[in-house]
């Protein structure tokens, strides 16, 4: 018994330094704010589309073309990206980064 406790007590400095296997990775901590665009550090992640028009969701309420988010009006909102005009520029806040809708190969189709 009492070798076991020994064990035991010799292994607790071990543990100490043990990683939470469930907690994120501090490289997975850090993206959300590095890739974020509009305003106060939040993307754009959440479209709806009502009766045909399409909304910007944050923050728990719907944005429409003409409202403004963050400072920015919304200018246009696509199945990709939503257009922001803000100071005077107009900029475009892709949804899926990396990700771009395009025809099948067979398709008759222009990009």
């Amino acid at each position: 018994m009492k070798a076991l406790c020994l064990l035991l007590l010799a292994g607790l400095p071990a543990l100490a330094q043990m990683r939470d296997p469930t907690a994120l990775p501090p490289a997975l901590r850090a993206a959300p704010a590095a890739s974020a665009g509009v305003g106060e550090g939040e993307a754009i992640r959440h479209l709806v589309f009502v009766e045909g028009r399409a909304y910007v969701v944050q923050r728990g309420r719907r944005f429409g073309v003409g409202d403004r988010l963050d400072g920015a009006r919304i200018e246009r909102i696509t199945e990709q990206a939503v257009w922001l005009r803000e100071a005077g520029r107009l900029r475009r806040e892709p949804l899926y980064g990396g990700v771009e809708k395009r025809p099948p190969p067979n398709s008759k189709e222009k990009p």
